[in-house]
């Protein structure tokens, strides 16, 4: 009993901070897809002044390039803060709201962080929200 670890220990301990390592970093980049989508969509939402129909097309095509989950029928999307979400006409998993308020509407962006593990992926989708900007209503001027 001179030797307090024995080198099968030392071999265990090594995969083990090894596993928690690598799942680390699959969480963070993962994570860092989800807000990188989610900020695209209020993006274009804004550059479009509202969830048009050319902004569900842009959203569905910038989604398409930076290889975002794709479901086939978007069931997660429950009412927030009392708001139904909008409907979704992309195969993408994420869900828009529109508030209104006295200056204008603005619109919450519901995206979710997908890990792609073999058994438990499937059970573990994390929810990003964000808000855009408040969308100033144009009055128009009579003249």
């Amino acid at each position: 009993m001179k030797e307090a670890i024995g080198t099968s220990m030392v071999f265990n301990l090594i995969l083990i901070f090894t596993g928690v390592f690598i799942a680390l970093l699959i969480g963070s980049l993962a994570y860092s897809k989800g807000f990188k989508v989610r900020n695209r969509i209020i993006d274009i939402i804004e550059q479009h002044e509202g969830y048009t129909e050319d902004s569900k097309i842009e959203i569905n095509e910038n989604l398409s390039a930076i290889g975002y989950k794709i479901v086939g029928l978007n069931t997660r999307c429950q009412p927030h803060n009392g708001v139904s979400a909008l409907a979704n006409s992309g195969p993408y998993d994420y869900c828009v709201y529109e508030y209104q308020t006295v200056k204008g509407k603005y619109y919450g962006v519901t995206v979710y962080v997908h890990f792609d593990f073999p058994i438990i992926g499937d059970y573990i989708n994390i929810p990003l929200y964000g808000e855009s900007r408040i969308l100033f209503e144009k009055s128009e001027v009579e003249g």
